[in-house]
């Protein structure tokens, strides 16, 4: 029996069935195995690798702390209705922050274009100077190019240049992010090391090695010599499917009332009222100002919002004024955000103190079901959008809650506001704190903000099925009629072998 035939006999596929299943493949019956939205196979590696519970007791996933049903955030509501950071798979160790959406990050768009997140770098902003912006995590550390120019890893060494032409434009900070890596996190996935989690995606799954072989045309190999580029490529699968249409939907009440309206500009004839006077506060149309855009637009050439791509985030750092949270377990010291590795970049000591990056706002409301706790800001202090917009809009006008009351929904019924968790590098009350909105204002706010929730969600991946190579899902664009790829096809030929 082969090292191949025995893994899939321990996976539960006998070695009667093997013959017969590779017969199968052959005449075609699983040659396919696309989804509807049309995978390339480095997009489904990437996909399996998120959703496959690779951690130390195979009881957690990447998708454990950003489902598609919550919008990319934690899909446990008692969870954020307390503890808010996520217990890891070893059952003891939890973080401190809330997990941010792993969607509208970054995006492949129809013509190939990478849209979103930046590296992490100084941005020169009008009237705030120069300032920290992108990376990925709340505070930017997931730089954007620390796989090969700080941990020195070549992902596209041994394989040919056709990959790097293909793959580059995935590395960026999503990947950074998943190399990061919350496989080998102790109080995430928790595994020891790169190799435990390499071998479980080998040993454990029917589609580790053959959707690796696919993707990037060579075995996957766990050994010492090979795990740190077996690793980053596993980032750069994961990062791609993080990039595509199935983790990025814009199919949110916005997006279809915008393609679907007349001229295509605001006021939408598909809202309601409410959500278009929302609308207007948020950009600052007509007298009533939220200010919003300030912090929260991505595409300043559309403005107004009718962008189609808008992110609804700049993708700087800012200090609210949060307050502490004291039910994160072992009630944490305030993380101080980008100040962690904003002077790296040159910008003085002290000024980035608790500055967190500014999250997208798509899919800001979107749960599973109505009584369904969503959690807000990095430390999850908020339970509600209604709350988080009363903050934004009277939290420099409040009086100081006493000490006993740590709770927003304490803090609303005693009209005060906690002290905040750093009380330094804060916007100017009229951008956050002071926006003089009545409660009518805030609640069209909230309606537009609605609408921003996609109306499908991301699914698990099906059962997976074992077939020949079908060299068009190598690459967006390419329908394998007429193998662009110079053999490519034939080295990310099936892993056992031709049938």
């Amino acid at each position: 029996m082969s090292i191949h035939t025995a893994r899939f006999k321990n996976k539960g596929v006998d070695k009667i069935s093997i013959p017969l299943l590779f017969g199968m493949m052959s005449a075609g019956a699983f040659s396919g195995n696309v989804y509807a939205n049309d995978l390339t196979y480095l997009e489904e590696l990437g996909k399996r690798l998120f959703f496959e519970n690779i951690s130390l007791n195979q009881n957690m996933s990447c998708a454990t702390c950003h489902a598609g049903s919550a919008g990319g955030t934690n899909g446990d509501s008692v969870t954020n209705n307390t503890d808010v950071a996520v217990t890891g798979s070893d059952g003891e160790g939890v973080g401190n922050l809330r997990p941010p959406t792993n969607q509208y990050v970054q995006f492949r768009t129809d013509a190939g274009d990478i849209v979103g997140l930046g590296n992490f770098k100084v941005c020169t902003v009008p009237f705030l100077g120069d300032v920290a912006c992108g990376g990925a995590f709340w505070n930017g550390r997931a730089e954007g190019n620390l796989i090969e120019a700080f941990h020195n890893i070549d992902p596209f060494a041994g394989v040919g240049s056709e990959y790097e032409d293909m793959y580059r434009k995935y590395i960026g900070p999503l990947s950074d992010q998943a190399h990061a890596s919350p496989f080998i996190n102790p109080v995430e996935q928790a595994l020891e090391t790169k190799q435990d989690a390499c071998k479980q995606v080998r040993d454990e799954t029917i589609w580790g090695e053959q959707l690796y072989k696919y993707a990037w045309g060579s075995e996957l190999r766990c050994g010492k010599r090979q795990i740190d580029k077996t690793f980053a490529r596993f980032a750069i699968a994961l990062s791609a499917w993080q990039m595509s249409k199935d983790n990025n939907r814009f199919d949110s009440k916005r997006d279809i009332a915008l393609r679907n309206d007349a001229d295509g500009q605001f006021p939408l004839d598909d809202f309601t009222a409410q959500e278009n006077r929302g609308h207007d506060i948020f950009y600052n149309v007509g007298p009533v100002r939220g200010n919003c855009v300030f912090c929260h637009q991505s595409d300043p050439v559309n403005a107004g919002g009718v962008g189609p791509f808008e992110r609804y985030t700049n993708d700087q750092f800012f200090n609210i004024g949060v307050p502490r949270n004291h039910d994160i377990p072992n009630d944490p010291e305030p993380d101080i955000g980008v100040e962690l590795i904003a002077p790296n970049l040159g910008l003085p000591f002290g000024t980035n103190l608790g500055k967190h990056k500014v999250p997208t706002l798509r899919n800001v409301d979107k749960r599973p079901h109505s009584g369904f706790v969503k959690a807000y800001t990095h430390n999850g202090w908020f339970k509600s959008l209604e709350q988080l917009i009363h903050f934004y809009n009277t939290a420099r006008v409040k009086p100081t809650c006493a000490p006993h009351i740590e709770t927003a929904e304490q803090a609303i019924v005693n009209n005060c506001w906690p002290e905040p968790e750093f009380d330094v590098n804060r916007p100017p009350p009229f951008v956050v704190g002071g926006l003089g909105l009545s409660p009518q204002d805030e609640a069209d706010l909230v309606a537009y903000l609605k609408t921003l929730s996609d109306g499908s969600s991301v699914q698990a991946p099906a059962r997976y099925r074992l077939h020949i190579i079908n060299e068009s899902r190598l690459d967006h664009g390419d329908d394998g009629s007429s193998g662009p790829f110079g053999g490519l096809e034939d080295r990310a030929d099936d892993a056992f072998g031709r049938f």
